[in-house]
């Protein structure tokens, strides 16, 4: 990522075709935010995993340990070794897959810890710790009903016990994953999790087993109860200010309303999205734009040309149907979005000329086009939208005005609140 602090960020990115502005200031409210929500005695994660959900790994990583994170959480290996020689030194959980021929490279690192379902990764990573001096500080993964990583409390009970015979490393704690906290207000499935988690957590204690962590909370969880934050959350998406779900947001407000009180989080979202026109040219009515023929002009129109497409992430599914943000008015998307360009209706829009700036995401005057919003248009949600922004798209993190105190007030209150686009 690039950072646009030492000089306005205009001069910073006058050569960029496209870019992403990453807002500090948006970060920052957004730790502030989750540390008053989890106290502080309750570890704060923030994941960064998939390029730090498509915002930048490094300096998105940077920002969230400088504004209050105790923890970064990575998906994979690798993910964590780049933070480890950028310079990141805050202690690093991968909880995803680690497999046995990786173990020997997160041993060279310090204060990096793993999940673990598999007694040969265990073993593995035991011997690569005790070969680089060092001791791995392992999370045993417990099934209770999404079926991807985990074992059953008595399989978990058996590689704890393999895990004690190893030199190298130590259980350092459990963990756990919802599977349809975001997708829905009858969270009964997800409270039957959180009831296994806690059973898993009785039987290790009588085992004797002592637990330093327990851990189950995403985005969701964190926001909605208080039970599940135990001794560390995993916040993701809402560190970049967007909503797990228009679920997560209703339930919510529902809390609010049926008791008068309850925590409604002014997430700020923290991507932007831009690029310049690169052509403005006519359309003769009855004229064509883009593959296929699927657009066709009914009157003479002025479109511009943009120099991405669904190669730089701005999906195909958005073709005739999405729109930009030009001079703080709408332009539709014109045709099929093509592999690195794609077309808008600029007709009713003054002065638009090669090098005006079109808004993809964020704001641009009084209006806003949110991940969201996109995320509709698509089909999808909102999480794939910023991380498949590919990674050639330039990130600038923009030093925008820090909170001033009355502001940071409100936050750490919860008197503010925002609406779910």
């Amino acid at each position: 990522m690039n950072s646009a602090c030492p000089q306005p960020l205009a001069q910073s990115i006058a050569q960029e075709a496209f870019w992403c502005e990453v807002s500090q200031r948006a970060i920052w409210s957004n730790v502030e935010i989750l540390r008053h929500r989890v106290g502080s005695q309750v570890i704060l994660g923030i994941v960064v995993k998939s390029d730090a959900y498509g915002h930048g790994l490094v300096e998105c990583a940077r920002e969230f340990v400088a504004a209050g994170a105790d923890w970064l959480i990575v998906n994979f290996a690798y993910e964590a070794v780049k933070l480890r020689q950028a310079g990141v030194t805050a202690p690093i959980y991968i909880c995803g897959n680690v497999s046995a021929a990786q173990v020997a490279t997160i041993a060279s690192y310090p204060d990096i810890r793993m999940a673990l379902y598999d007694a040969d990764v265990a073993r593995a990573a035991a011997a690569a710790a005790r070969a680089a001096g060092r001791v791995i500080p392992v999370h045993i993964l417990i099934e209770t009903g999404t079926h991807r990583q985990g074992l059953t409390i008595e399989e978990a009970l058996e590689l704890a016990a393999t895990v004690s015979q190893l030199d190298g490393i130590v259980l350092e704690g459990i963990s756990t994953h919802y599977a349809d906290i975001e997708d829905t207000t009858d969270h009964r499935f997800a409270h039957q999790q959180l009831e296994l988690l806690n059973q898993a957590e009785r039987a290790f204690r009588q085992a004797g087993y002592d637990l330093a962590i327990v851990q189950s909370a995403n985005s969701a969880a964190t926001i909605l109860w208080n039970q599940t934050h135990a001794s560390m959350v995993r916040v993701g998406i809402a560190a970049y200010g967007l909503w797990p779900s228009k679920e997560t947001y209703a339930k919510v407000l529902q809390t609010f309303a049926e008791r008068g009180e309850g925590f409604l989080p002014n997430l700020q979202p923290v991507l932007s999205w831009r690029a310049r026109v690169v052509q403005v040219k006519s359309v003769p009515a009855g004229g064509y734009v883009g593959y296929g023929r699927t657009f066709r002009a009914t009157q003479p129109m002025q479109i511009a040309v943009l120099p991405l497409g669904y190669h730089e992430g701005y999906d195909r599914r958005l073709s005739n149907l999405g729109y930009v943000l030009i001079n703080g008015l709408r332009a539709p998307v014109c045709g099929r979005i093509c592999m690195n360009m794609m077309m808008v209706d600029v007709t009713p829009i003054p002065n638009v000329q090669v090098g005006t700036v079109a808004t993809l995401m964020g704001s641009d005057g009084d209006e806003r086009i949110s991940a969201e919003q996109l995320a509709n248009w698509m089909g999808t949600i909102n999480y794939e939208v910023v991380a498949r922004i590919h990674p050639s798209v330039p990130r600038y993190l923009v030093a925008d005005a820090p909170l001033s105190p009355a502001a940071a007030a409100d936050l750490r209150s919860g008197r503010t609140t925002a609406a779910l686009a």
